[in-house]
C-alpha cells in the first residue's frame, strides 16, 4: 500500500553514486543548471562540494543535491544526503557497480532514507548485453535495501533517453515522503554551507529539519550559542518571507561572521536544543566490514551536516560485522542531536564506512552513568511507548514533558500523555505538582522517602534531645538528590503515611524525641507542674532550682515539648500549656465584648495574675494576631475569634 501524497510544496532529493557516473550531468539534464561551481571541480570534472539545483512541476519545487562520488569526500556526501526526502542512485552502464556505489547505498540506508529511484546512466555507451549484466549486478546490490522495488530507468544525458521518465519517477518518490514538522515552534537547520557575500555578510544554507523561520527572526548558532538575526531569506534562488521544514534555505545572517561558522553547526530557535558531548545510541556494524567495531574505539561520526571524532563505549568488547549493539558516543566536541536521528560511523584510518545507527537518548547529562544508560537502552530504543517513557523518566530521574519531548523521546505530547496516564494507573511513576508536572519512577520515590527519614534521624541525633528540626536542614542535605518540588512531595507523602510530623517550618519523627528514662521523667514532671499552674506556670529556673536539676539539662527538654506541641513557649524562661492559653484567649474575647480597648494592667487584674505572666501572654497574642497593640492599649486583632490551634 503506497503512502499518501504529501501536501508540501517543496521536496529535497539527493543524487548518490560512484565518481564519474554522471550525477552532475543528470542534474543538468533535469534542471538545465550546472552544479559544479568551484574552479577545481570544473578543471577536474568531478564534484567536490555539494551542488544544488531544482526543477518545478505541478506547482511544486524539487530541489536536487549533487553529492561527491569520490571516497575522499564522503563527509560531504553524508552532509548532503542527511534529511532528504528521496534519493537517486546513479550507476553508469559502462562501469556498472563500483566501490563508491556500494558505500553510497550503505550510507543512504544508514541515514534512514526509504524512498528512491535507480538510474542506469550513460546507457548510450553500452550494448544490450552490457546493460543486462549491469541490471543483474544492480539486482544483487539492492536486493536487501530500500531500493529493492524502486523504479529503475535507463537514461542518457547525451540523447535525452529516459530523462522525462526519470523526472516523473523522482517526483512520485518524493511525493510519498512523510510530513515534516513545519508546525513545530522550534526551528532547526543543520548548516551544510557557510560563506560571505560582499556587502551582505554571512550566508548559510541547509535543509530545514524542523519548524518555520521568517525574515527578522532571532536564532541561535549552536554549539557556540551565538545569537543572530535573519536579514534575508532565499529558497532555491528566490527571495521568500519564510522557510519551513523540508525546504532548502539560504539565510543572510546579522550578528556573525562567515569565518565563525563551520559546516555542521546548527541554526535553531534559542534555547530549544542542547548541544552535548555524550549520546546514547543503537548502532550496527556493516556486514562487509573487515574488522569488528571495538569497545573504546575512536571513530568519525557523521550526524546531519556535522562530523566529529567520538569514542564508542559499550558493555561488550566488540560488535561483529552485521551485528547491532547499544553504545554511548563520547564526542570530542558538543553536537546537537534528536531522538531517532540517524548517523554514520567511519573508521579514522583508513577512512572507510564501518556502520551507523540512530540516537535513542540525545544529550546525556554528566550524572548519567554509562552502565545505567546502557541498562535502559533497550527500552529507550524500543517501539513500546509506555516502556520508552518509563525508561526516560528513570534515566532523567525527574522528567518533565512538553513540546520538546519529541526531540528526546521520539513521541509527541499526546503520545507522552497517554503513556504517562497508563504508568500512573499502574503506580509505576509518581507525578509531582509543578509547572509542568515532574514525574519520578515509584521505586526512586520510595528510596527518596527512605533517604529523607534517614536524614531526619541524623539531624535529630545531632541535635539530641530535640524532637523537631528545621525542614530546610533536610532539604539542604538532600539538595543533590532531588529538586525542591520533589523533596516537598516526598515530605508530604511521609506525613500522609504518618512516618513524620510537621509543625510549621519544622518536622520530626512520629515516634517523638529519643529521650532516656531520666530525661523523660524530668520532662513529664515539668509538664505536670506547668499544667497544674494553668495561666501562671513556673519559670524554667524556678522549676530547676526546686527540683535540683541543671537548667542546661532542662532547657532542651522543654524545647522538645514545645516542638511536640505539648507546650507553648511565651518567653525563653516561660512556657504554658495550650489549653490554659486557649482559656485566656476566650476570656479576653469576652472582655473585649464589653471593652473596645484595654491596658495590660486592666486585663491582668481581670485575670488575677502578675505582670510577669501577663506581658509575655499579650506579646504572644500580638504575634499571633489575636490582639493589636497601639501604645499602651490593646484592641481585638483579626484572629481574636480563632482558636489557638487554628492560628498556629
Amino acid at each position: 500500500m503506497s503512502a499518501p501524497i504529501s501536501s508540501r510544496s517543496q521536496f529535497v532529493i539527493c543524487l548518490a553514486g560512484h565518481i564519474d557516473h554522471g550525477k552532475s550531468s543528470i542534474v543538468r539534464a533535469l534542471t538545465g543548471a550546472t552544479t559544479d561551481r568551484l574552479p577545481e571541480e570544473k578543471r577536474r570534472g568531478i564534484t567536490i562540494e555539494l551542488g544544488f539545483s531544482h526543477f518545478d512541476a505541478d506547482g511544486r519545487r524539487f530541489a536536487l543535491i549533487d553529492v561527491p562520488g569520490h571516497e575522499r569526500f564522503i563527509h560531504n556526501m553524508v552532509a548532503g544526503a542527511s534529511g532528504v526526502d528521496a534519493a537517486l542512485l546513479v550507476v553508469a552502464a559502462d562501469d556498472s557497480v563500483m566501490p563508491q556505489t556500494r558505500e553510497h547505498l550503505a550510507l543512504l540506508e544508514l541515514l534512514g532514507i526509504r524512498r528512491g529511484v535507480i538510474a542506469i546512466s550513460k546507457c548510450d555507451l553500452a550494448d544490450d548485453e552490457q546493460l543486462e549484466m549491469v541490471d543483474l549486478e544492480v539486482d544483487e546490490l539492492v536486493s536487501s535495501t530500500f531500493l529493492a522495488d524502486a523504479p529503475r530507468l535507463r537514461v542518457s544525458t547525451q540523447t535525452g533517453e529516459g530523462i522525462a521518465e526519470l523526472k516523473t519517477a523522482l517526483m512520485e518518490a518524493a511525493l510519498q515522503s512523510p510530513a515534516r514538522a513545519a508546525g513545530d515552534r522550534r526551528f532547526r537547520l543543520p548548516i551544510d554551507r557557510a560563506f560571505s557575500l560582499t556587502g551582505q555578510g554571512a550566508v548559510v544554507t541547509g535543509t530545514v529539519w524542523r519548524g518555520t523561520a521568517r525574515v527578522g527572526d532571532k536564532l541561535q548558532i549552536l554549539p557556540a550559542a551565538t545569537l543572530v538575526r535573519i536579514r534575508q531569506l532565499q529558497s532555491q534562488g528566490s527571495d521568500v518571507d519564510q522557510v519551513s521544514a523540508g525546504e532548502r534555505a539560504a539565510m543572510n545572517l546579522v550578528g556573525v561572521k562567515a569565518s565563525e561558522i563551520r559546516r555542521g553547526d546548527e541554526l535553531a530557535t534559542p534555547d530549544a536544543f542542547s548541544p552535548a558531548t555524550r549520546h546514547l545510541v543503537q548502532l550496527r556494524a556493516l556486514p562487509d566490514v573487515r574488522a569488528a567495531l571495538r569497545h573504546r574505539q575512536f571513530v568519525r561520526v557523521h550526524l546531519g551536516a556535522n562530523q566529529v571524532t567520538a569514542q564508542v563505549l559499550m558493555d561488550q568488547r566488540e560488535v561483529p560485522p552485521g551485528k547491532s549493539a547499544f553504545a554511548v558516543l563520547r564526542c570530542r566536541q558538543p553536537i546537537v542531536a534528536e531522538y531517532g536521528q540517524p548517523f554514520v560511523i567511519r573508521q579514522l584510518s583508513p577512512a572507510t564506512t564501518i556502520g551507523g545507527g540512530t540516537i535513542i537518548s540525545p544529550g546525556l547529562q554528566p550524572v548519567d552513568r554509562q552502565a545505567r544508560c546502557l541498562e535502559l537502552a533497550p527500552a529507550l530504543g524500543g517501539a513500546d511507548a509506555v516502556e520508552r517513557v518509563y525508561a526516560y523518566i528513570a534515566l532523567r530521574r525527574e522528567a518533565r514533558f512538553d513540546e520538546t519531548s519529541e526531540s528526546w523521546l521520539g513521541l509527541d505530547e499526546e503520545a507522552c500523555r497517554k503513556a504517562l496516564l497508563q504508568l500512573l494507573r499502574q503506580r509505576r511513576i509518581v507525578r509531582v505538582p509543578a509547572t509542568p508536572p515532574i514525574h519520578v519512577v515509584a521505586e526512586r520515590f520510595e528510596k527518596l522517602q527512605q533517604q529523607f527519614v534517614r536524614g531526619c534521624k541524623a539531624e535529630l541525633a545531632r541535635r539530641r534531645p530535640a524532637s523537631q528540626i528545621p525542614i530546610s536542614a533536610v532539604f539542604s542535605a538532600m539538595s543533590k538528590a532531588a529538586c525542591a518540588d520533589v523533596l516537598t512531595a516526598t515530605l508530604e507523602s511521609l506525613i500522609a503515611r504518618k512516618e513524620v510530623v510537621r509543625r510549621g517550618d519544622k518536622m520530626g519523627l512520629s515516634s517523638g524525641a529519643d529521650l532516656s528514662n531520666r530525661q523523660r521523667q524530668i520532662l513529664d514532671a515539668f509538664v505536670a507542674a506547668v499544667t497544674r499552674s494553668a495561666a501562671t506556670p513556673p519559670t524554667l529556673r524556678e522549676f530547676s532550682e526546686q527540683h535540683r536539676i541543671e537548667l542546661a539539662d532542662l532547657e532542651p527538654l522543654v524545647q522538645v515539648a514545645v516542638d511536640e506541641g505539648t507546650l507553648v513557649r511565651l518567653a525563653p524562661q516561660l512556657a504554658i500549656v495550650p489549653e490554659a492559653l486557649e482559656t485566656l484567649r476566650r476570656s479576653l474575647s469576652d472582655y473585649f465584648q464589653k471593652h473596645p480597648s484595654a491596658k495590660v494592667s486592666e486585663v491582668r487584674e481581670h485575670w488575677g495574675m502578675t505582670r510577669r505572666h501577663a506581658v509575655p501572654i499579650f506579646e504572644y497574642f500580638d504575634e499571633q494576631g489575636i490582639t493589636r497593640r497601639d501604645g499602651d492599649l490593646r484592641t481585638p486583632g483579626p484572629r481574636i475569634a480563632m482558636t489557638l490551634e487554628a492560628t498556629r
